[in-house]
């Protein structure tokens, strides 16, 4: 193993791409980042192209070629099935121009997420982002997750489940068949809409495409419920529920010791309402469960697994009920 090796640890989600490149000892060397990477959403040609910007903006950093990685980590959302893994990885590696010694590997985003937050000690990561999933590591070293379903069938407490219950409670309230709630307001301020019905139009033309948008009026619901709005707090006390149940579901499946639950992603790191109502909710479903600080990014635990990677460890294979 030539010691001008380096790795790169990327932690690709369904926003934007963020990429580290270490050197051997887990040092930082550069860091790069690139546009959304779940292949499922945004189709697999423009998410390689956003996870490989990423990475070449972090070798430009670290001053280094692709000639000198040795190994990587790709933590991508939508990547939990075996065989849309391998056709990632092999995409990497081509669109990087990498030796055919590089060993590369992808897992979904959950798992990197995992392995920074409690650097590769056994427990879970609760992940409330633009989606949302709880990935864990059991004593016996066995990999499990829940939730992680995408945005049409899951994504519960995630910002796309706030965004869209606020979107509903806005029209409700137009029709006289919810409370009132100035969200209506705010959304249509925040898409310079004429109209909050103007939303409707905007969303179905291109209903994926919607879906970060719809995510990213997490601000406006925490504003609105900051500044009293009852149904603007209804919303993020039931994200918070959410995912308590999330986490609950998945530690009941699992043998630890010590059921710690970390906490990573915008929603749970930028909405105090919705954490605290999580922590209140989970000390009930799961009395034994202790929520905890991450200790390191996703993209940091992509660092980690990929030097572990490099070291000769096996890749790990996905929770049968992955995708």
């Amino acid at each position: 193993m030539g010691t001008s090796q380096i790795v790169l640890g990327i932690d690709g989600g369904g926003t934007r791409t963020r990429c580290l490149a270490a050197d051997l000892s887990g040092g930082i060397l550069g860091e790069g980042h690139g546009g959304p990477a779940n292949a499922l959403v945004v189709g697999r040609e423009a998410a390689v192209a956003n996870i490989a910007q990423a990475a070449r903006e972090a070798l430009a950093a670290a001053g280094r070629a692709p000639d000198d990685v040795g190994a990587v980590c790709a933590g991508l959302a939508g990547a939990g099935q075996p065989q849309i893994q391998a056709e990632l990885a092999e995409a990497i590696a081509r669109a990087l121009g990498l030796p055919a010694a590089a060993r590369v590997q992808v897992v979904n985003d959950g798992r990197v997420a995992l392995a920074g937050a409690l650097q590769g000690a056994p427990g879970v990561i609760l992940i409330a982002g633009t989606g949302s999933i709880a990935y864990g590591l059991d004593d016996e070293g066995r990999l499990a997750r829940a939730g992680g379903w995408g945005w049409i069938l899951g994504d519960e407490g995630s910002g796309f489940a706030i965004g869209r219950q606020a979107l509903s409670a806005a029209l409700a309230a137009l029709d006289g068949a919810g409370p009132d709630t100035v969200l209506g307001d705010r959304i249509r301020a925040a898409w310079g809409l004429g109209h909050v019905a103007d939303a409707i139009p905007r969303i179905y033309a291109d209903p994926s495409a919607a879906r970060t948008e719809i995510a990213a009026l997490v601000p406006q619901v925490t504003q609105a419920a900051q500044e009293g709005d009852a149904v603007a707090q209804a919303i993020l006390e039931q994200a918070g529920r959410d995912l308590a149940h999330l986490a609950a579901t998945l530690l009941r499946r699992m043998r630890l010791n010590e059921p710690r639950v970390a906490t990573a992603g915008g929603v749970l790191e930028g909405v105090p309402r919705v954490r605290a109502e999580l922590v209140r909710q989970l000390a009930e479903l799961f009395p034994e469960a202790q929520v905890v600080e991450s200790a390191g990014s996703p993209a940091s635990g992509a660092v980690l697994m990929a030097r572990r990677l490099l070291e000769g460890g096996m890749p790990e294979a996905e929770p049968q009920q992955g995708w």
